[in-house]
């Protein structure tokens, strides 16, 4: 069973998705286009970091201790990309959130 896979799925993409579904709506445009450009540009960035940390050997993959999808790009395998992908988004809906909860205008 693919727990890498089914964990970050479940940790980051369930919680984006509500977010998007039932509180993105309620944002200024300002903040929705900052949020995507953010999430594209964290995007890219982890891309290259992914690709770096590959070939210098900063970690690896192994189907030993946790089996993969078997869906690879390059080097990496598809969970990584759940994983990098899903991260921004999370953190930036977390901050919107908390920025809401804790009362301010433009959140």
């Amino acid at each position: 069973m693919p727990l890498y896979f089914i964990i970050y799925s479940a940790l980051f993409w369930l919680p984006v998705c509500l977010f998007v579904l039932f509180f993105f709506h309620k944002l200024p445009p300002g903040i929705k286009r900052s949020y995507w450009l953010t999430t594209l540009a964290m995007a890219v960035i982890s891309v290259i970091m992914e690709y770096f940390y590959l070939k210098f050997d900063t970690w690896t993959f192994s189907e030993r201790i946790d089996p993969l999808l078997g869906i690879w790009f390059g080097k990496a395998p598809i969970e990584e990309y759940v994983y990098w992908f899903g991260a921004t988004p999370f953190c930036l809906s977390l901050y919107l959130l908390y920025g809401r909860l804790l009362g301010r205008k433009n959140a």
